[in-house]
């Protein structure tokens, strides 16, 4: 199934591409790792059901942390996140693998940014081998917390394809 991408993260795509372009200060170029790794353990915590270090890629700092999915509104909290991923991922049903590719970073200041990310997500259950999968992207915004740690504060994934039925 396909399906289209929102206007508004078309939009920030767009914003952080064009931002992307421009040249990075000295201290920037020590924090894109940084905020590459926040997005890396997200995924690998997923993958390996670790809920303490999913818990610890999200913050509620400023207000909040919030998701959403093709435009709708996802878990507003970092425990409802937690259980949305208990539910699709970590029943021990199935073996789940996210790759993420092609990260741009556009900093917004010292301590706020936005990273965009292409991302496959291949999902395979352990009963009979079949597959679920997307393709799509996501952008976030990331803090700078105050031990120095960037973490999610919105998380905002569009799917563009989606192969196979995820089992709830």
């Amino acid at each position: 199934m396909t399906l289209e991408y929102t206007k508004e993260m078309t939009q920030m795509a767009h914003e952080i591409l064009a931002e992307g372009a421009k040249p990075y200060t000295d201290e920037q170029l020590k924090e894109i790792p940084r905020i590459i790794n926040t997005k890396s353990r997200y995924f690998l915590a997923v993958d390996l059901n670790d809920y303490e270090i999913l818990r610890d890629v999200f913050t509620e700092e400023e207000g909040g942390f919030s998701t959403a999915w093709n435009g709708r509104p996802g878990a507003q909290s970092i425990d409802a996140q937690i259980a949305a991923a208990q539910s699709t991922t970590g029943k021990g049903d199935m073996v789940p693998l996210h790759f993420a590719h092609n990260q741009v970073v556009r900093f917004i200041d010292d301590t706020h940014a936005q990273l965009l990310t292409r991302m496959h997500d291949y999902h395979t259950y352990k009963d009979n081998g079949d597959t679920y999968s997307g393709y799509g992207f996501y952008v976030d915004d990331l803090l700078k917390c105050a031990d120095g740690v960037w973490r999610i504060k919105a998380l905002r994934l569009d799917y563009g394809v989606l192969l196979g039925a995820l089992r709830r």
